[in-house]
């Protein structure tokens, strides 16, 4: 497609340039973004048994499904990273610690988990605000 086929409908606003702060209506969806983890953990793991060999399959899947879903909220000025910890639950603690340097007025992260009985699953999206 040639620069002068396209049309206004087919290319997305450009940022503000300096814009140094999101508009209410642009800040990180956390509430949304959080029905995204739940809604792709239980549709991919409902039901499902512990296996090493899934594991693996499971969580780049769940990776792409929730970063695609994101992408679609159209938050344009905010670059996300989707971290997605599964585990075989045998009972024994897990702990999982991340820690970011971040604007805490813009930044945010959304997170939820999934657990059955042989499954544990932790899902964190970081969102940061590009100025």
């Amino acid at each position: 497609m040639m620069l002068n086929d396209m049309h206004a409908a087919d290319v997305p606003p450009a940022p503000a340039g300096y814009q140094m702060r999101p508009e209410l209506s642009e800040t990180f969806k956390s509430e949304k973004i959080r029905e995204i983890i739940n809604s792709v953990l239980v549709e991919t793991l409902t039901g499902q048994t512990y296996s090493a060999a899934d594991a693996s399959r499971w969580t780049k899947s769940m990776a792409d499904e929730i970063s695609l879903q994101v992408k679609d909220l159209e938050m344009y000025r905010y670059k996300h990273v989707v971290q997605v910890w599964l585990g075989q639950q045998l009972g024994a603690g897990c702990k999982c610690v991340a820690r970011c340097r971040w604007d805490t007025e813009c930044d945010n992260y959304a997170t939820a988990e999934f657990k059955n009985s042989t499954i544990f699953c932790l899902v964190t999206v970081y969102g940061l605000y590009l100025y």
